[in-house]
């Protein structure tokens, strides 16, 4: 018989832990493979049913990627130090083909704005605060971009299932291997 550990262990983070630009730019460069991967199976349905509530996360299809697209947003003011923009209304993306337009425009500027941060800016400290959840702290620029992955996963993951279970539509792997994979066939595709 196994005994349990007395004591939950926590993480121990380490002042030398740190993130490489090239691991921040993989993991987004996966993240919104998946998501394209995702849309496909969202073009599968109709404007009616991407904007049908659904008693599951934040509500529809659509209010899930628009809850992704604005967190994104404010998360990037956080970063960048500048005013956290207005919040998206749901209502202002009736359409999959309108939010679609709307998740490309946060690809590229995110994607750009990734790709000139540098190791020092990658670990520099952001203060920040979420007021909704009585929450202030002070974390390192990567550890936000690293949460920034996390919950889009996270809801991707949603989706998915909102497809599969509500919709009955065909769904795809977001597995990261898969894009690994792929990503090393086409570099060697490329060095050919």
């Amino acid at each position: 018989m196994q005994t349990q550990p007395s004591r939950i262990l926590r993480w121990k983070v380490f002042k030398e832990t740190s993130m490489k630009t090239n691991e921040i730019m993989t993991i987004f460069d996966y993240n919104f493979w998946a998501f394209e991967r995702v849309w496909k199976c969202i073009s599968q349905i109709s404007d009616e049913q991407f904007v049908e509530e659904i008693d599951y996360s934040t509500g529809s299809i659509r209010n899930i990627i628009v809850h992704i697209i604005g967190g994104n947003h404010t998360w990037m003011s956080v970063l960048r130090g500048i005013e956290i923009p207005r919040r998206l209304a749901f209502e202002d993306f009736d359409t999959s083909s309108k939010t679609k337009a709307k998740w490309d425009e946060l690809q590229k500027e995110f994607l750009d704005h990734l790709s000139f941060l540098d190791q020092e800016q990658l670990d520099g400290t952001i203060d920040w605060e979420l007021l909704s959840h009585g929450l202030k702290s002070t974390n390192l620029r990567w550890e936000i971009l690293l949460h920034l992955a996390n919950h889009a996963t996270d809801h991707r993951a949603q989706i998915l299932s909102i497809l599969h279970h509500h919709f009955h539509i065909r769904t795809v792997e977001q597995d990261m291997i898969i894009y690994l994979a792929e990503r090393n066939q086409n570099l060697r595709r490329k060095q050919k």
